[in-house]
């Protein structure tokens, strides 16, 4: 049985070690928590992923899905990263070693983003170093760099950000600042304050040098984020799931008219204008919510509308067949009962579940049947050389 997450885990990272050896791209790829899977074939991983999500549905919903599942390979299996987070712990800069929650792998190459990424990165933390800057202890809560920062955009350009403890040490700050705006395509710099005890890679706003956001480009649209603002992780593979979203969303007569759940900055709400009478993206988070009604804005849709309420909320306020279609993005811990059973009650045409934890997704469809049947269900492989996948389930009213 795989119905959780740490199962899930187990089975591939099991199933996979068990394919033919490759030589490792990366000098620590034996020791790094990062990357599971970089001494085999991309090819092998793809196929114990799809057979994992295959096991998943078999064993929660015995007959449902069909067969043969399809996963969508990333088109590169490397490179591939829109957001790294690396750790700073004792002098070092990486990623945990596998198991050791405070154990920092010291990286001098990261193959999740590109070479010049990487540097540009590890050039401010070797400069914090170099000014006498304490990482943080997560034991005795001392010290003051926590994390440092990358995220890409699919142009190339960078913003870094560097998570401190505190903050103390401004003219220090001020330095780092100048070094990351001195490398190679970096636009902007952030510091962000994280002064709880909860180990976290974001945190509240202290000040910023070059371009506040990051500017997105996604197809036809582009889309400004921040430095704490959620965006999908897969630079090659965002485009082709955003046009199977559009795709699924396309009822065969007329624009429908589709809330798009869980919306943050507007990516897939942006991406469905062109195709619906109108779309409403509804988002929890205060920041994600206002930068879709920026990049509603900047990108001249009139047909998009930012709605900053809690799903559940807002979806007990809508009356039956108040869209035609119903895209949810959820986080890991899925809908939930609640919300599922909101959405059988108003009823829309097609609901549309992008899912970033297929054994979640699993759990809500039960709910879901009472309302809906399912029509089309595949994979993505959103993080190669790890043992996480992405699903999208289609369902039509019954």
């Amino acid at each position: 049985m795989i119905l959780s997450n740490k199962a899930l885990k187990q089975f591939v990272i099991g199933a996979v070690r068990e394919t033919e050896p490759t030589p490792m791209r990366c000098q620590h790829a034996d020791e790094c928590g990062g990357c599971a899977f970089q001494d085999r074939a991309y090819e092998a991983q793809l196929a114990v992923k799809t057979r994992a999500l295959q096991q998943i549905w078999d064993e929660a919903l015995p007959g449902l899905a069909p067969e043969p599942l399809a996963v969508v390979a990333s088109p590169e299996p490397f490179g591939y990263r829109t957001r790294m987070d690396y750790a700073a712990n004792r002098w070092r800069m990486g990623l945990r070693r596998s198991g050791k929650f405070n154990w920092v792998v010291d990286l001098s190459e990261c193959h999740l983003i590109p070479p010049s990424s990487f540097a540009a990165i590890r050039a401010v933390y070797d400069r914090s170093v170099e000014l006498g800057l304490r990482d943080y202890n997560l034991r005795s809560h001392q010290g003051f760099t926590r994390y440092f920062v990358v995220r890409r955009s699919p142009q190339g350009t960078l913003m870094l950000a560097v998570v401190t403890a505190s903050r103390e040490h401004a003219a220090e700050m001020e330095q780092l600042a100048q070094v990351a705006l001195a490398q190679e395509h970096v636009v902007s710099f952030h510091w962000l304050l994280n002064d709880r005890l909860t180990d976290l890679s974001w945190g509240d706003s202290i000040q910023h040098w070059g371009q506040e956001l990051l500017p997105m480009q996604v197809g036809q649209r582009s889309l400004d984020i921040g430095p704490n603002t959620f965006f999908q992780n897969n630079i090659f593979l965002l485009g082709p799931l955003l046009d199977d979203v559009a795709a699924a969303c396309d009822l065969g007569a007329g624009l429908p008219s589709v809330a798009d759940l869980y919306g943050g900055v507007g990516t897939i709400s942006l991406h469905l204008a062109d195709s619906a009478s109108r779309v409403v993206t509804v988002e929890e988070f205060g920041e994600s919510s206002a930068l879709a009604q920026r990049n509603i804005q900047q990108n001249g849709v009139a047909n998009v509308q930012a709605v900053h309420a809690d799903t559940l909320a807002y979806l007990k306020d809508q009356v039956p067949g108040a869209f035609d279609v119903v895209v949810v993005d959820p986080p890991r811990i899925g809908l939930g009962e609640d919300v599922c059973r909101e959405l059988v009650r108003i009823a829309p045409k097609r609901l549309v579940y992008v899912s970033c934890n297929p054994i979640t997704q699993v759990v809500d469809i039960p709910v879901l049947l009472k309302g809906f049947r399912l029509a089309e269900l595949r994979g993505y492989d959103m993080f190669p050389q790890t043992p996480h996948l992405e699903s999208l389930a289609i369902l039509d009213r019954i």
